[in-house]
C-alpha cells in the first residue's frame, strides 16, 4: 500500500514539473515575440521619422541659377564674324523678384557702357522670360528667351517697329544666342603683361583685360572686363591718345567708399623706347550699380602737376587734393 502512495505521488511531482516547464517555456516564447514586435514597431517608427525628414523626390522647384546670364553680352550664335554686326544682341544686367532688365542693340554687341540706351525689360518664370524692347533709333519689339544651358540662349524676336535702315536685315525669328568673346575681337591684341584677375565688389572676380585695336594707323589702347571664359562683360571706352604703352595698372579705394577703382599709368610710345615716354594716367572709379566713370578735370589736373609718374604718387596727391 505504501509502495502504491509512493509512486502516485511521484506521477503527481511528474506531472507538475511538467507544468512548470511548459509555462515557463510559454512564458518565454511570449517574451521574445512581444521583443519582436516591439523591436519592429520600433524600426516601423524610425524609418517613418527619418523619411519624413527627407526631401521629397516629387517636389518641384526652380533651381536655376540665372547668374550665369547676367551680364554677359550674347550674340547670335554659329555667324560669320562680320555677322555679328548685322544682327541683334543683348545684355541681361539684372534678374531680380521675377523682373528682368537689360540692354538692346542692333549692329554691334551689346557691351555695357556703350549701348546704355537700348532698353530690355520683361517678367522670367522657370527658365522662360517674356520681354520687350527698344532702342534710341525708334526699333521696337518682343523677345522671348529661353535659358537653356549657360552658353545657350534661345531667343524668337518679333519686330513691331524697325527703322529704314533696319528693313532688309533679317531679324525676326528664333534663333540660338552665346556669348560674346574676346576671340570675336579680331583686331583686339591683349597686354597679358597688364591684364589681371580681381575681385571688384559687386562684379566679383573677374579679368580686367589690356590690350591694343590693331590693323589700322591710329593704334587705341583698350580695356575690359571678362569672365574666366574671356567673355566680355563690360567695355571701359578709354579716351586716351593713340599710339601709348600700358605701364602699370592698380586696383585701389581711391575715394573710401568701399568700392575699387582702377587706376591706370600709359606712356607716350611715339619715337621713343617703350615705357620711357612722357605718364599719361587716367583714374576709373566704380559706381554702386558697377559701372566706371573717370573725371576729364582730375585726369588733366594728374597730368598736367607731374604727379602721375607712379601709383604711389598718384594716390599721395590725391588722398591730399581730393
Amino acid at each position: 500500500m505504501k509502495k502504491k502512495i509512493f509512486i502516485i505521488a511521484m506521477m503527481v511531482s511528474l506531472l507538475l514539473a511538467g507544468c512548470g516547464k511548459v509555462t515557463a517555456t510559454n512564458t518565454a516564447q511570449q517574451n521574445r515575440k512581444s521583443s519582436s514586435v516591439e523591436a519592429t514597431a520600433n524600426s516601423v517608427d524610425k524609418k517613418s521619422q527619418d523619411e519624413s525628414t527627407q526631401p521629397s523626390t516629387n517636389a518641384t522647384s526652380d533651381t536655376i541659377d540665372y547668374n550665369q546670364y547676367v551680364k554677359r553680352v550674347w550674340v547670335v550664335k554659329n555667324v560669320a564674324d562680320y555677322d555679328l554686326y548685322n544682327n541683334s544682341s543683348f545684355c541681361i544686367t539684372k534678374i531680380l523678384n521675377g523682373k528682368i532688365t537689360g540692354i538692346f542693340t542692333i549692329g554691334l554687341p551689346a557691351v555695357p557702357n556703350i549701348y546704355h540706351s537700348g532698353q530690355l525689360t520683361g517678367t522670367i518664370n522657370k527658365n522662360t522670360a517674356e520681354c520687350q524692347f527698344s532702342d534710341n533709333a525708334g526699333d521696337k519689339g518682343n523677345i522671348n528667351l529661353v535659358f537653356k544651358s549657360n552658353n545657350d540662349i534661345e531667343a524668337t524676336i518679333k519686330f513691331t517697329n524697325r527703322i529704314q535702315a533696319n528693313k532688309n536685315l533679317s531679324l525676326d525669328g528664333t534663333f540660338e544666342f552665346r556669348p560674346y568673346n574676346l576671340s570675336d575681337m579680331k583686331q583686339f591684341s591683349p597686354i597679358e603683361s597688364q591684364s589681371f584677375m580681381v575681385n571688384l565688389n559687386s562684379w566679383g572676380y573677374v579679368k580686367f583685360v589690356s590690350g591694343k585695336g590693331i590693323g589700322g594707323n591710329h593704334i587705341p589702347t583698350l580695356f575690359y572686363l571678362t569672365d574666366k571664359d574671356a567673355n566680355v562683360i563690360y567695355d571701359f571706352s578709354a579716351e586716351l591718345p593713340y599710339s601709348i604703352d600700358v605701364k602699370s595698372v592698380s586696383f585701389q579705394d581711391v575715394n573710401n567708399d568701399g568700392l575699387k577703382d582702377i587706376i591706370i599709368i600709359c606712356t607716350d610710345a611715339y619715337n621713343v623706347p617703350a615705357g620711357s615716354g612722357k605718364p599719361i594716367a587716367t583714374v576709373y572709379f566704380q559706381k554702386n550699380d558697377g559701372s566706371f566713370t573717370s573725371n576729364d578735370e582730375l585726369d588733366q589736373e594728374l597730368n598736367d602737376s607731374g604727379n602721375n609718374k607712379d601709383i604711389k604718387t598718384i594716390m599721395n596727391y590725391l588722398s591730399k587734393h581730393h
